[in-house]
């Protein structure tokens, strides 16, 4: 009876580390959750439509304070995108873009696409983003379609916590 207890307490014990070991891996998992922003409009894509086809965007964002602005091309006739003509703005200060484009033709500042493409604008904040910040993006004369620049309009990501617990973030 006692090897048979000894026994038990050790399946049981090897149980509990793997339980732990399990639930640390999904807490781990959870963490690098993605998630898409809406903007002033409340909805999670801006559609721009220009003469040489339509530009869908939408922010993707990261629980560790990096995030993904995708913009995905479906053009009828080719376009230049000049990349140094995308800002993008936290609470009113500048933010650094790294930019990466599936297939085209790169070259320096300008971009040449065809047809269907998507590219991503990545950028790291260095703190988290709480309720009531901003993010702005904007592209002045950001577009080349035939022979004309196309300025986008100004998005807007506010970050609103709806959750309300009384007496925690409920004033």
């Amino acid at each position: 009876m006692i090897g048979f207890r000894l026994y038990m307490k050790g399946v049981l014990s090897n149980s509990l580390y793997f339980l732990i070991l399990l639930s640390f891996g999904f807490i781990m998992i959870g963490c690098n959750i993605t998630y898409k922003v809406r903007n002033q409009h409340s909805e999670i894509e801006q559609i721009f439509h220009i003469p040489c086809g339509k530009v869908v965007i939408e922010l993707e964002g990261k629980g560790n304070s990096k995030f993904k602005l995708k913009q995905k091309f479906d053009m009828n006739e080719k376009i230049y995108v000049f990349k140094d003509s995308l800002f993008v703005y936290f609470n009113g200060v500048k933010v650094e873009i790294n930019h990466k484009l599936n297939e085209g033709k790169n070259n320096s500042n300008e971009v040449v696409i065809e047809g269907q493409n998507v590219w991503e604008a990545s950028f790291d904040l260095d703190k988290s983003v709480f309720e009531g910040d901003t993010i702005i993006v904007y592209g002045e004369n950001y577009i080349g379609c035939f022979n004309e620049t196309i300025t986008l309009d100004t998005i807007i990501y506010s970050f609103v916590n709806n959750l309300r617990i009384k007496g925690v973030n409920d004033f």
